[in-house]
Formats: structure tokens, sequence, C-alpha cells
């Protein structure tokens, strides 16, 4: 089923810069935002054609385009459904997680300036170092911790992360450099949990969530039932776009100041310089929206804007200036070619006042959109999980091959989709699949005879190709 691509065919009053909108996320057209379809229609087109060129690594899987507190453009590519389905966030989950705590400090019951020990005085070891002793709240938020890298889940023994993160060696003095580590973010999960008595999904829910009106967030957890905090939130590209329509409103929604201004502006600002690191195996340096700076689990970009971001092409980008916000969800390689992307195409689309109204571009970016959908080859060579060159058998609408005990359904020029079941767990390793998912799956034959079978897991970043043989 394509997702079709959403429009308000009424013109919509400009808003100013800066004004809040009264009804957040109404659908508009582009140019009543000023926006112009045809540019839009680019990017996208860009985007696809990174896909089938290889440079992106991968395929984008939906996107919201908000203006002015408006909708203007929507899609989903598919078999993926992100516009309703939850996809998966990977690191995107900080930027959440770092809210919680904002609010916890708006009510008083956090302080950014709290040692980490004492608020888990039990789980601290007995003979503690100065540089785990001096260790604070806003080190955790601004990935300054110290250690080289946490990795909590492989040093736990019992499931305890926050045990595990605390007897660390912390080698460098906190708030001195910046190190990427999604165990600084699972400490903020535990703390928001400690501090509001509740579970962070059940706290964010209450503050942000349902006054948002985002039906569909869920997060994995440790194996003690904290939640993951620096990934394993999973939500529908719309609940991203809310998310970062509030932050452009500063913590307002629906007329009401959810969360103080303040925490929103020092949250999104620079704390630290980010450097050269290494995203998803390639190592980015200067020049790149990687070394603009970090946050309160945000990321600084260019052209002053900033984002939260996760592996696989999870973005929310949010430009003040142009009083715009962009999310996407994503399967790709390549998050520095997908924000070039925007910048290329995106950007420039963003003007200071009304377009002229524009039907033929209008008409065609609805077409476009209405047709979105992944390409049925695809040049990744990543094996279905499992496979290990069974047979494929005929079917009526497909090939059905059974993998582990499982069926895997196979569509014949269309996709086909299998509830799999990969482990019985709801821990999620990281970058490893876990519990049950959906995929979807397709194939043909080649002229050898082999089967070729391309799949994708749904609300997920995996996808890749494979041959195997066709029982006669």
């Amino acid at each position: 089923m394509r997702i079709s691509f959403t429009f308000l065919l009424i013109g919509v009053a400009f808003i100013s810069k800066g004004e809040v909108s009264d009804v957040e996320m109404d659908l508009a057209t582009p140019e009543s935002q000023g926006v112009s379809s045809r540019g839009i229609q680019r990017w996208i087109e860009a985007c696809e054609q990174a896909s089938a060129d290889g440079t992106l690594g991968g395929f984008h899987h939906g996107f919201v385009i908000v203006r002015h507190g408006k909708t203007i453009a929507e899609g989903t590519w598919a078999p993926q459904n992100t516009l309703e389905n939850p996809h998966m966030l990977y690191s995107h989950s900080k930027s959440f997680t770092s809210t919680a705590i904002g609010f916890l400090i708006d009510e008083g019951r956090v302080d950014l300036d709290e040692r980490v020990v004492s608020i888990f005085p039990e789980k601290s070891p007995v003979v503690m170092s100065e540089n785990l002793r001096q260790m604070r709240v806003r080190d955790l938020l601004t990935m300054n911790v110290g250690a080289s890298f946490t990795d909590a889940q492989r040093k736990s023994k019992d499931g305890d992360w926050v045990k595990a993160f605390l007897h660390n060696d912390i080698e460098t003095p906190p708030g001195t450099r910046f190190k990427y580590d999604s165990g600084a973010t699972h400490i903020l999960a535990a703390i928001a949990e400690r501090k509001s008595g509740m579970k962070l999904m059940d706290y964010l829910s209450e503050k942000l969530f349902k006054p948002l009106g985002m039906k569909s967030p869920w997060s994995t957890t440790s194996p003690v039932g904290i939640a993951c905090g620096g990934w394993g939130m999973n939500m529908t590209t719309r609940d991203l776009a809310r998310f970062g329509l509030f932050l452009l409103q500063e913590g307002r929604w629906g007329g009401r100041q959810l969360l103080s201004r303040e925490w929103i502006m020092l949250a999104t600002s620079r704390h630290t310089w980010s450097g050269p690191i290494v995203v998803q195996s390639k190592v980015v340096g200067n020049g790149s929206d990687w070394v603009q700076g970090y946050g309160f689990q945000f990321w600084r970009c260019r052209h002053g804007a900033y984002r939260a971001d996760g592996a696989g092409g999870q973005l929310t980008v949010v430009f003040p200036k142009e009083n715009a916000v962009v999310s996407v969800s994503a399967g790709l390689g390549d998050m520095q070619k997908e924000l070039n992307l925007i910048w290329e195409h995106l950007l420039p689309a963003f003007k200071d006042a009304p377009v002229e109204a524009d039907e033929t571009g209008l008409a065609s970016l609805r077409k476009k959109c209405a047709n979105l959908a992944l390409p049925l080859d695809d040049r990744c060579e990543e094996p279905f999980p499992g496979f290990s060159g069974q047979i494929a058998e005929r079917k009526a609408d497909g090939w059905e091959l059974e993998i582990s005990g499982q069926k895997l359904s196979i569509g014949d020029g269309g996709w086909a989709r299998t509830k799999w079941k990969f482990s019985d767990s709801n821990i999620e390793p990281l970058f490893e699949l876990y519990g049950t998912h959906e995929i979807a799956a397709c194939g043909h034959k080649d002229k050898d005879g082999s089967l070729v079978v391309v799949w994708h897991f749904l609300g997920g970043t995996r996808h890749g190709r494979y041959r195997c043989r066709i029982k006669e």
C-alpha cells in the first residue's frame, strides 16, 4: 500500500517569522507558507537519485516538512509507512531523554551541577577516582564524561548498565573532553526515572507526548528495566516533526508554555566543540555538520540550524531563522550526504514571503508523492539474518523460504510482508535485531535461474538482498 502525500488545497494565511500558529501541524500548501512545491520535488528526486547511484548508502523512508507551524509536505516510501507506524530512532532518542531532564530541572528536581555519584550512591564504587566524584549532570548532557567509551552493555555482568558505567575508568577530568557515548545518555534516563519516580516514557508521555498529540512512542529497556535513553525509542515521522515544532516554538504548544524557553535555548546551544569524529565507520572532519558543536544531546548544524539525529538517517532539523522543521526517517549510510541534500534543495526553497500559487508544480508534487516507493532491487548485499542457503518454494503469488523454522513470504513483482521473530527479548543491543518485527520481501528470477530476494526491515534501517535456489 502506498501512502498518499497530503496537502490542503485551500489557501492558508501566511504566518510571520517567529509567530506561533494557533493550530500546530494543520495542513497547508507549500506556496501559502513561502515554499516552492517544485523545490520540494527537486529534493525528493535528488534523494532518490542519490540512493540509485549508491552515494547515499541506502534509502529515505519518510519525511515531514513544517513551515510556520503548518505541515506543508509529508510522504513515505512503500513498503515503509513511517507516517502511521513507529520507526527506530537510534540516537535521535537522546534528544528526548535530554528533554525529560529539562522538565525535571524546571520542576526543581534536578540540578545541572549535581554530582552523578550522589544520585546513585548504592551503585558507585566504594573507592572512587576524583574524576568520577566530580562528574556532573551537565557533563553527561554534553558528552564530556571523561571516559574513552563506557560500553556498559558488554561490561555489565548483571544487566545493570548504570553500575557498569560508574565502575568504568574515567580517564580525564569531566567537562574537558568531548566523547560521544550512548552510555552517558543511559545514565540520564536512569536519573530521569529516579528523580521523577516514573518510567522515562511514562514521564515523557505526561509532560510531552500527550500534550503534543504523539500517540505512538515506545522504547526498549536495559535488562533491569531502565529505558535505554541513548537509543531504543520508536516513533513516527509525524511524531518527530511535532517534537521539532515544539523546539522551534521554544517549548510552547497549543498556546501553553510546556517547557521553559530558557531550557530550550540552553539545550540547543553549543556547549562543547564536537571535533572530528567517527560516524558510521567514517571519519568526518572540518566543514561537516558533525563539527559545528554539541549542546545538551543536540547537534549544531551549519546555516544556523540544529538537529536531533540517529544512526541510519533519523533526523529532525530545526531552522530557527527560516521558521521551519524537516524530519526524516531512513535507512541509509551517509548522513552528511543526507544533510547536504537538505541544504542544497530545501533550504533555498524557504522564502521570506508567500510565493505565487503554482498549481502545475503542486499537482506534479502530489503525483510524485502519491507514488513514492522503494525500488524492487537493492545493491546492498547484506544477507537476511539466519539465511544459510535454503531453497525457495514457488507459491501462487511469489515464493516462500523457510529459515530456522520460520517461513518468509517473498512477493513476485511486489512486496510480501511477514512477521519475523528475531528473539524473545525486548532488550535492544545497539545495531542488532531483536524481538518480533515485520519484514517486507520481493523477488525475481535471474537469468541464471536463481532467485534474487530483496528485503526491508519495516520501521528499521536494515535492508539487503541475497540469492538462493528455487525448488524445482
